[in-house]
């Protein structure tokens, strides 16, 4: 037991160093630039109220919405794009759906909507199958109006994403640099009335937004895949089909740019939002896939590390990133429990004895780090947002700490999958809406 003992206490520094060193580090630099551009990290929130700005005359931008039974968000994502997003169009990929999907479409086409249609079986193979079918439409409108591929940008949506008015206007400042591939916008959970909604949002708005503001300093920023802008140039350089088969084929998108030596990056000039889930059950079914991909693509690493176009900072940050799951997310499981377990069952001789009183102590102290990391979160997200005060931020502290949890048992059923070479792109299922007013 002394020698398990010895083990845990270098493993859960490790862990903590890494944390310190990697999310800490970027989460810091994130909360400087957000504050530096928007002039406090609320500042951003103004954007969903601005009046949409039409596309500057030398750019072109496609938006792609890969769509499966979507006939409950589709007219509203349509509306929100064709009134807030100007001179944009609009490529709607049906993947073989079953509904009404594509008769909705039809009916707020026009010129700047295009449906495409794919059939069984060909269609239903993963949202990166029905992305490049969508690709090959945007190529066609390419070559046959004469655009230059440097200054056509390719936006990916979800059929439940609304972008800010105007932000395909915005973003493209972004790529006026022409070392810029790809860029993702933060992401925001609709409907914070319920307690699950909220746990999302923070993590999105607060945790991965900030994070992926740090990432700007390296040009290293994660492609998500609602509210993801390419390059077309930067998506040839990839080849016919840029998004592949794997189950987080934004991040495999993101990695592919990086390698070829495309600056991918981020903006407080827009950002995006969508459902969330309100079953644990699909929660987890979700991060399930989402750890799978991630876990993964360290596959692609010696391909990182002997392209020279990818600079040093680069590689080390996208190393951090894509092994986190395996330096982080599973030794915590693994420490967070056994730290407990000998906390409660141990008499200090290593005969399993409960100890009441001391134990609780420990498992206390235990406890401390996550939750100290989990308040600091609920406070960036309160600073962030402006419907939740503080006193709420904190309350909701020990909530937050159930995300952990669920990342835990994700982690560890990804890794099963991946060792048992088993699962399956599934679709996120989407909840009934309001129509939105014109």
């Amino acid at each position: 037991m002394a020698v398990l003992d010895t083990i845990t206490q270098y493993v859960a520094v490790a862990v903590a160093v890494f944390t310190g060193v990697y999310n800490i580090s970027l989460l810091t630099l994130g909360i400087v630039r957000a504050r530096r551009t928007d002039g406090s990290l609320r500042g951003q929130l103004r954007l969903a109220h601005e009046r949409p700005v039409a596309l500057p005359a030398d750019w072109n931008v496609f938006v792609l919405v890969p769509c499966l039974n979507e006939e409950r968000v589709i007219a509203n994502t349509l509306r929100c794009l064709l009134d807030g997003q100007p001179g944009t169009r609009i490529v709607v990929i049906d993947d073989g759906s079953d509904d009404g999907t594509s008769r909705i479409v039809h009916a707020a086409g026009g010129s700047r909507v295009t449906l495409v249609r794919r059939a069984l079986p060909a269609a239903r193979q993963g949202k990166g199958a029905a992305l490049n079918a969508g690709l090959r439409t945007v190529r066609e409108h390419t070559d046959r109006d004469g655009l230059d591929a440097s200054r056509v940008l390719v936006c990916v949506l979800d059929a439940d994403g609304r972008m800010t008015p105007g932000a395909a206007s915005r973003v493209t400042r972004r790529f006026a640099d022409p070392a810029v591939g790809g860029a993702q916008l933060a992401v925001r959970v609709r409907g914070n009335d319920r307690w699950m909604l909220r746990l999302q949002d923070l993590e999105f708005w607060a945790l991965s937004a900030l994070t992926q503001f740090g990432r700007m300093a390296t040009g290293t920023v994660s492609m998500g895949g609602n509210g993801q802008f390419s390059r077309l140039s930067a998506l040839d350089s990839i080849g016919p089909r840029p998004w592949t088969d794997s189950l987080t084929e934004d991040l495999d998108l993101g990695i592919s740019l990086a390698a070829r030596g495309w600056t991918v990056t981020s903006t407080t000039a827009a950002f995006v939002s969508q459902q969330g889930l309100t079953s644990p059950r699909r929660l987890l079914r979700q991060r399930t896939r989402w750890y799978h991909g991630h876990m993964s693509a360290i596959s692609r690493l010696p391909e990182l590390w002997s392209r020279p176009a990818v600079g040093l900072p680069g590689r080390v940050e996208l190393t951090g990133y894509l092994l986190a799951p395996y330096l982080v997310t599973l030794p915590a499981s693994i420490v967070q429990h056994y730290a407990i377990l000998r906390a409660l069952c141990s008499n200090g001789t290593g005969t399993p004895h409960l100890v009441p009183g001391a134990a609780w102590l420990n498992v206390l102290a235990w406890q401390c780090l996550p939750f100290t990391a989990y308040l600091v979160s609920a406070l960036l997200y309160c600073h962030r947002t402006d419907d939740l005060p503080a006193w709420k931020a904190v309350c909701w502290s020990p909530a937050v700490v159930m995300c952990m949890y669920l990342g835990f048992a994700a982690c560890w059923r990804a890794l099963w999958q991946i060792i048992t070479r088993r699962g399956h792109w599934t679709k996120t299922e989407r909840a009934v809406e309001t129509p939105v007013a014109s």
